[in-house]
């Protein structure tokens, strides 16, 4: 396999779990993007694919923020006998270790444009974007290529709003993976308590589909992603077909790249490919402004 390969589980407020296929001409490596969906769902989910999983194959795990549905507790069996190497920023390391993962296993990720090797040919930079108290974790993903140019991967999920730092670290991303976690009018008319809509919408809970693709359509008027792939997506508040309806009248340059996750079932795989320079792009990124929180 020359080119990564990036299989998307699940992803929703019921768990998410990605695993990312790594270049390798023997041995075949992998790298988890969060531990959202246990090992038993885990491995049902990829037999339902005709896969298999191979704890020994992993060679290290991205957790994004330490909440139930992105790192399960009864993951902490396997990181202890396998040696799992688990990275996350370190304010997120307190949550991991109460979930389970032993202190043997957590290692940083460093931010502000510094990366950190965490495997050979995996180098990740990360930013902390708004979500409840403690935030969330946005990935920058290097992965070398047999043979090729490196490949980098931007994901962002259950982030409240794009902060500027949060976009400068997803600029020039050959694939970009972000939530699109609800439809304003679906939100607005739930049966929930109002605490939780404002919770949600209120810049620390989590973006809506016209936020995502926005974010986006601003990142590719630099870099055109070679392949889009949505989050999280509210179960009670959004829909697929709201979701590609929303894209196909009001970004339609970039609609036929999407990949929408759900929460129960995996994606087909998407393999990661380079994207390319936006026709007219600037060769120098300017300064990135507040852009969807005001």
């Amino acid at each position: 396999m020359k080119s990564p390969v990036l299989q998307i589980l699940g992803s929703g407020s019921s768990g998410n779990l990605a695993i990312i296929d790594l270049p390798s001409v023997s041995t075949p490596r992998q790298l988890v993007v969060d531990l959202g969906l246990g090992p038993r769902t885990t491995r049902s989910r990829l037999a339902s694919i005709d896969r298999s999983f191979d704890p020994e194959q992993v060679v290290a795990a991205l957790v994004t923020h330490a909440d139930q549905d992105h790192l399960r507790p009864s993951w902490a069996h396997t990181l202890t006998c396998h040696h799992w190497r688990v990275h996350s920023p370190p304010s997120h390391h307190a949550g991991l270790a109460r979930l389970g993962v032993p202190g043997s296993g957590i290692h940083a990720v460093a931010d502000r444009g510094r990366e950190t090797d965490v495997s050979t040919g995996v180098r990740v930079t990360a930013a902390i974007a708004p979500h409840d108290d403690h935030g969330t974790a946005v990935y920058r993903i290097t992965l070398d290529v047999i043979d090729g140019s490196p490949v980098v991967l931007g994901w962002a999920t259950d982030l409240g709003r794009v902060t500027p730092a949060v976009e400068s670290l997803l600029q020039d991303c050959d694939v970009i993976a972000i939530e699109s976690n609800y439809d304003p009018d679906l939100q607005a008319d739930a049966n929930r308590p109002p605490f939780l809509k404002k919770r949600i919408t209120g810049g620390h809970g989590h973006l809506s589909n016209r936020e995502a693709m926005e974010a986006v359509s601003r990142l590719a008027e630099r870099h055109e992603p070679s392949a889009i792939a949505l989050l999280h997506l509210s179960r009670d508040c959004n829909h697929p077909d709201l979701v590609r309806k929303l894209w196909e009248s009001e970004c339609p340059r970039l609609a036929d790249r999407l990949h929408i996750a759900d929460a129960t079932s995996p994606l087909p795989p998407i393999t990661l490919r380079p994207g390319r320079p936006a026709p007219g792009s600037p060769t120098a990124q300017p300064p990135i402004p507040e852009t969807l929180w005001a």
